[in-house]
């Protein structure tokens, strides 16, 4: 079985690497790069968004979680599709901003106060290397399996494959080598659910054969109810608080691309949920006595599956592990393109900016497959992670889009206050179940914090739209280029 995944492996990296390059010899300005021209439609944004979504986290660690709590699994995809769903109704209007980061967004709600934009910068750039982080554990799991290298090694494996394919062409390569990824990832996945069904006996038959609080609604009776509620809602919150999201939004040709474009992602990730929950349990069915749950479909892949899905699905899962992994890295590559390099700098922008966002990716990759070798498992990394990196985020942006009250003063207290009580409450739990729950505990008391504070404060003096219209004078200061080949060293 082995040859025919390897195979199949290296033919899938072969093809993905060819059209990364095929796009990179295209790029002639610092714009092509990092946001495709602005010009994708919207069905290369619904695949690219899709299998943004479907990643490694989903197919390996909610897959895990499926085998051990049952539906609980679902919870993982309907939270991020949940939150990709309302992100597109609510922000998708912001591309008519041509804004290039989310943290130019954040900046226009609050005037673009400075320690507002920094601090907001400096957590959304370490947010997409917490999601590549997690890209790479989940595509290390597959290789772990199907290679037998040892974990350190595969995890090594990953990061260098995903970074070989996702770094030449920027943003463009990643759309389209996405769209390619998640129709393998989703007919992939379909036929790995058909074979489930088919050697259990359908639903009916997987019921027998699984504890009964796996049938529970969402799990809750095995995984717990404000366990369900944190996974969920901190899903939601990484979305809306989700720079690579905002970047394909501000990447599409229109509004209406990007907004249809988000919808349907959203209601295609939140109807493979159902996929997850089937796939993680019948892995439970076939082994219940697996050592670490993000085992699970790799098990299943070497264990049970004929070689010819097997390879497909391994496939599969590696085109998840790719397309997310890509999309993490060039956003934070375009982030440190246009704040983290001023910001270290004191303000002067790079002077070869696709130079300098190439090595920046190259360091993010190492920093991730660092992180990687000394994390746990998939979801655990997520639920204490995004917490402190996100919430805080996500509070500012919606209290900032609804509320023009709302002021800078307030925005710093939100961020501060919600990691530092997520944090308490995970260091000291209390007994009642509610106080265990850290995203939704922080999550209120930043926006306590937020309300609180603006109210006490005196109003912004400028508009939304007067601090973008500012912020479009920096932007094409940070990306003028000098650079005519700018994919040559």
């Amino acid at each position: 079985m082995q040859p025919t995944i390897l195979i199949g492996l290296v033919i899938y990296a072969c093809l993905m690497l060819a059209i990364s390059v095929f796009w990179m010899i295209r790029v002639k300005h610092t714009t092509d790069y990092l946001m495709a021209g602005r010009g994708l439609p919207w069905w290369i944004l619904t695949g690219t968004i899709t299998a943004t979504g479907i990643g490694t986290g989903v197919v390996v660690g909610a897959s895990g979680v499926a085998y051990e709590h049952g539906w609980a699994g679902s919870a993982y995809p309907i939270g991020l599709g949940l939150g990709t769903l309302v992100a597109g109704l609510l922000f998708a209007r912001m591309r008519r901003f041509q804004f290039l980061t989310l943290g130019e967004e954040v900046a226009s709600y609050y005037s673009n106060n400075r320690i507002v934009g920094e601090f907001s910068n400096l957590s959304l750039f370490a947010s997409q290397l917490c999601w590549l982080t997690v890209q790479i554990m989940g595509g290390a799991a597959v290789l772990g399996v199907v290679t037998g290298l040892r974990p350190e090694l595969s995890i090594l494996a990953a990061g260098i494959i995903t970074a070989c394919i996702s770094i030449p062409g920027g943003l463009k390569t990643v759309a389209y080598t996405d769209t390619l990824q998640a129709i393998i990832l989703l007919i992939g996945l379909g036929c790995l659910t058909y074979s489930a069904l088919d050697h259990s006996g359908g639903l009916p038959g997987l019921r027998k054969s699984v504890p009964p609080d796996y049938l529970s609604f969402l799990g809750v009776s095995s995984f717990g109810t404000w366990e369900v509620v944190n996974l969920i809602l901190v899903l939601v919150l990484s979305v809306i608080a989700d720079p690579g999201r905002r970047l394909s939004m501000y990447s599409a040709h229109s509004v209406a691309g990007a907004k249809w474009s988000m919808v349907l992602s959203g209601s295609i990730i939140m109807a493979f949920s159902g996929i997850i929950g089937i796939i993680g349990m019948y892995t439970f069915t076939r082994n219940p006595n697996l050592e670490a749950r993000d085992q699970a479909v790799p098990w299943l892949i070497v264990n049970v599956l004929p070689p010819w899905l097997a390879a497909f699905v391994v496939v599969s899962i590696a085109s998840a592990a790719f397309s997310s992994a890509s999309t993490n890295a060039i956003t934070a590559g375009t982030f440190f393109v246009r704040h983290i390099y001023p910001l270290a700098t004191g303000g002067r922008s790079a002077k070869r900016p696709l130079v300098a966002t190439r090595r920046a990716l190259i360091c993010a990759f190492v920093l991730a497959t660092a992180v990687a070798l000394k994390a746990g498992t998939i979801t655990g990394f997520v639920l204490r992670f995004l917490p402190l990196t996100v919430s805080g985020l996500a509070v500012i942006i919606l209290v900032g889009f609804f509320w023009r009250r709302a002021t800078w003063q307030g925005a710093l207290a939100a961020l501060a206050t919600t990691p530092l009580v997520s944090l308490a409450v995970t260091w000291f739990p209390a007994r009642p179940d509610f106080w265990k729950n850290p995203t939704l505990v922080g999550t209120l008391a930043g926006l306590v914090a937020h309300i609180v504070v603006s109210l006490l404060t005196p109003r912004q003096t400028r508009s939304f739209e007067e601090t973008a219209e500012e912020l479009s004078y920096q932007r094409e200061a940070a990306l003028r280029s000098p650079e005519a080949h700018p994919y040559q060293p």
